[in-house]
């Protein structure tokens, strides 16, 4: 499941002053929401598509289920989606309050920010082309729910137990990755394609990401792509937040990953990203 990123985080506090301001209960974040929220950003970006319904015709009610979250009780869900070109300072932040003002604006977006039965909320932001533009996308699933919550909250645990004296280095199991360069098709997550497993029990800490070819393949949700032609670290827990994109043209390309449990390293497992040409990709059905 997807932690928020800083940018997200920044849009819930717009969220909540808004709702605070008025007497209302703030929201919180569940991480099931984001995995929701991310997906149809993503999704409405690699489609070339802006509208509330998504991938296979789903709307956001099913794309929270699918994402784990349960509907139980007094239940509720909305969802607003927005988006603009990049502009302003450098960063996203200017961005992100942009969009948060225009759907202050919208009196349906408005609503969906100030309703008083939503208690949980997830928030997927997004950058890339959309229709030749710098896009920034977001989406927010809003719910109601009596089932538990799996809350999100910022930062990530900075105690770990003490490892065993011997202890074991973790293993990653990998899989190749085929994306096609056609809409819904140019990119997945990371975390899907990957498995971490651990002699002692240990958790991940962080993850290594390495593309020696220099393509650009990886991007972190919300911020773009990054330069991993050296080693890039990141936390564990924003392994959900990793893409890797096609390449600029059909071929194979070679990406590397490792992890660590704090003590010890596994070793630089490979991964074959294969990028089909839409044709190929149609035809492999």
């Amino acid at each position: 499941m997807s932690r928020a990123n800083e940018l997200e985080w920044l849009m819930l506090d717009l969220i909540n002053d808004e709702r605070t301001a008025i007497g209302l209960q703030p929201l919180k974040l569940d991480l099931r929401l984001n995995d929701s929220s991310e997906d149809h950003s993503s999704w409405m970006l690699q489609s070339d598509t802006f509208s509330h319904t998504g991938i296979n015709g789903s709307n956001a009610g099913d794309r929270m289920r699918d994402a784990d979250f349960t509907f139980s009780g007094s239940w509720g869900w909305g969802e607003n989606i927005a988006w603009q070109s990049e502009r302003g300072t450098q960063g996203l932040e200017d961005d992100v309050a942009n969009l948060h003002a225009s759907l202050m604006n919208s009196s349906g977006h408005r609503a969906n920010i100030l309703r008083p039965e939503f208690e949980t909320i997830g928030i997927g932001i997004e950058y890339g082309d959309y229709k030749g533009w710098d896009a920034v996308m977001v989406t927010q699933n809003f719910a109601r729910t009596s089932a538990p919550l799996q809350l999100d909250r910022p930062g990530a645990p900075d105690d770990q137990p003490d490892p065993p004296q011997d202890n074991s280095a973790p293993q990653l199991i990998v899989d190749d990755i085929t994306v096609g360069k056609i809409a819904g098709a140019r990119s997945t997550r990371l975390k899907k394609h990957l498995e971490f497993s651990d002699a002692d029990g240990d958790a991940p800490i962080w993850y290594e990401l390495l593309d020696m070819t220099g393509r650009d393949n990886f991007r972190f949700a919300g911020q773009g792509k990054f330069d991993a032609s050296t080693p890039v670290r990141i936390d564990a827990d924003d392994l959900g937040k990793i893409r890797v994109y096609n390449d600029k043209t059909p071929g194979t390309s070679t990406l590397q990953v490792r992890a660590s449990d704090g003590t010890d390293v596994s070793a630089w497992e490979e991964i074959t990203l294969t990028t089909l040409s839409a044709d190929d990709w149609l035809a492999m059905g």
